[in-house]
């Protein structure tokens, strides 16, 4: 399968230039070392961010309060968002970038056994970003959705059927790139002045 074109020269309906123009463009690059990037027009219906911190907590005799340890905090980006077409080629394009986005969620092998993980990167904006260097955030995808949806029908050709709109969801979970938090003087450390947008 070859790459799919990355300037959506597709969208018969201007929603590509416009995605273009303002930067309205999802951006998912594989870091295998392959180069794979695949990048949608962000017709966002989801996003949310969420930071967990997780807290080691001990219960001590004669101490209403557990003394509590404080370990780390991670974050999970859920994002959600549909990928239309106004023509039959739009629509096969739409359906390759989905299949090299489900493809860079498999590992890198070497003589049969896993050498590297499918780790990624993702960018929107400055909603989704690495808040040090504006390139996209490194992490791991779990839980890719690929839903056609049916009710908007589909384009068929040569017994071969294509959406018309698919919806694709995904967890994002981030790995830190850069020191977080305050240092002694309380300043924020590393990217953290931006940190997340």
């Amino acid at each position: 399968m070859s790459f799919p074109k990355q300037n959506f020269t597709t969208s018969t309906d201007g929603s590509g230039t416009y995605a273009t123009s303002t930067g309205a463009v999802l951006k998912i690059e594989s870091i295998l070392g392959d180069k794979r990037i695949v990048e949608f027009k962000a017709f966002l219906t989801t996003l949310n961010q969420n930071f967990n911190s997780t807290w080691k907590s001990e219960e001590v005799y004669g101490r209403n309060d557990p003394i509590a340890t404080f370990q780390g905090t991670k974050r999970v980006i859920s994002l959600a968002w549909d990928v239309p077409a106004g023509s039959f080629a739009e629509a096969k394009d739409n359906l390759e970038r989905t299949a090299l986005l489900s493809q860079m969620l498999y590992p890198g092998y070497v003589a049969g056994v896993i050498a590297r993980p499918p780790l990624v990167k993702v960018k929107f904006a400055n909603l989704i970003k690495n808040s040090s260097n504006n390139e996209g955030l490194l992490g791991w995808i779990d839980s890719l959705s690929i839903n056609p949806v049916l009710d908007m029908g589909m384009f068929s050709a040569g017994g071969e059927f294509f959406p018309k709109v698919i919806n694709l969801s995904f967890n994002f979970n981030v790995l830190h790139q850069h020191d977080l938090g305050l240092d002694e003087k309380n300043q924020q450390r590393g990217g953290g002045a931006k940190f997340p947008f």
